[in-house]
């Protein structure tokens, strides 16, 4: 039996991903829009630079077409001391071998103020599906991104990196997502794992069984 229609895992995890999705950046201002401006000599690298606002917008319907999605509501899972609360989120398509979207990211920590980032996706997109990852069969999904916006002057605008989604396949989810960039922001290298994170890569509703 074709196990996109014998278990609705991810006509499920869909709406319930969009609906945190957009039930959050409802109510989180992210203070990103627009370039940051470079680094001053002498100047805390921590200092904010120029305020913005993640342009995501509140969404409870199922995408259609080729689409991705996903919403982590803790910290990474890799070591970042001083990080106590982070929620990084993000959705688009990935239609024929081309990625597009936007992710924001807003981390917090006790000894300086919260940074923020918004992502654009763009380029060329690789679709794995019938892969296993974290001992569950699933899809993986690689898409390139560029830092649109930034308030961390130690990451600024226009640094390149990519996103390395996994969301697996059947009942529960037990997905992955890694952001890696270029050396400029290689502090925000994060990989996120666990019962917080819900992922999607689908196809007009569906888990990709094929490319």
């Amino acid at each position: 039996m074709n196990p996109l229609h014998s278990c609705p895992r991810h006509l499920f995890s869909v709406g319930i991903l969009l609906g945190v999705l957009g039930a959050v950046s409802a109510v989180t201002a992210v203070a990103v829009e627009g370039p940051s401006t470079p680094a001053v000599a002498g100047e805390s690298s921590t200092a904010s630079a120029v305020p913005a606002r993640c342009p995501l917008k509140p969404s409870s319907a199922i995408p259609s077409g080729d689409a991705w999605a996903f919403s982590e509501t803790g910290p990474p899972s890799t070591p970042h001391p001083g990080i106590t609360s982070s929620y990084t989120h993000g959705r688009g398509t990935w239609t024929g071998g081309r990625g597009g979207g936007t992710i924001c990211s807003e981390d917090s920590a006790p000894a300086r103020p919260s940074h923020n980032l918004v992502l654009t996706v763009s380029g060329s997109a690789r679709i794995s599906p019938g892969i296993t990852r974290l001992g569950r069969l699933g899809t993986g999904l690689v898409l390139n991104m560029t830092v649109a916006a930034s308030d961390d002057q130690a990451c600024p605008a226009g640094t390149r990196g990519t996103v390395t989604m996994f969301a697996s396949y059947y009942q529960g989810h037990h997905d992955s997502v890694r952001l890696h960039f270029t050396s400029a922001c290689a502090g925000y290298d994060y990989t996120f794992l666990g019962s917080a994170l819900y992922a999607l890569i689908a196809k007009d509703g569906h888990q990709v069984n094929s490319a």
